[in-house]
């Protein structure tokens, strides 16, 4: 149905059973409840002593057999072992684990000064190895150099006083 014909009454969405609204309500109401009291059985009736013998039979078509004992294992003993090995394995690598010194004290001298050599590492990373408390700790600055000790270091360290200054 379109929209525009709504409004002029030709038809409508809405149908209605033929000769609807020509019966006679009364009539029929009053014909249904006639039929209603002819009508003796309804056609639901249980059978006599259905209920009073129903636990009996439903009590007869069940299994009376008992059935075999279901044997359940236990975890508690499993548990518990599983707990203390775990426990005893914890202390055990805790114990250990702390004996393990990684110190640099551990390194010798050698190994370091090849790893410093071979890595390449700027000053600044190296600063960044060095805290101020390893310096100032030490007494580094405090401690005073013969003029002796300074030229032994001079002459067996270093080749070329060239390439001392050009650096």
């Amino acid at each position: 149905m379109k929209l525009k014909d709504l409004h002029n009454g030709k038809k409508t969405a809405f149908k209605v059973p033929k000769d609807y609204f020509n019966t006679n309500l009364e009539e029929s109401i009053l014909s249904e409840a006639k039929l209603r009291a002819k009508v003796l059985n309804h056609g639901f009736k249980a059978p006599d002593n259905y209920f009073e013998t129903l636990e009996e039979q439903i009590y007869s078509k069940t299994d009376r057999n008992p059935k075999a004992k279901v044997k359940t294992i236990q975890l508690k003993p499993w548990i518990y072992a599983a707990s203390i090995a775990a426990s005893l394995a914890l202390i055990f690598t805790l114990t250990f684990s702390n004996n393990q010194s990684n110190s640099i004290s551990a390194i010798n001298n050698d190994s370091l000064e090849s790893f410093i050599l071979d890595e390449d590492l700027n000053t600044s990373e190296m600063a960044t190895l060095i805290t101020d408390s390893d310096l100032f700790g030490r007494d580094i600055l405090n401690n005073a150099l013969s003029d002796a000790t300074i030229d032994y270091y001079i002459e067996s360290e270093i080749d070329d006083l060239e390439d001392l200054f050009d650096n």
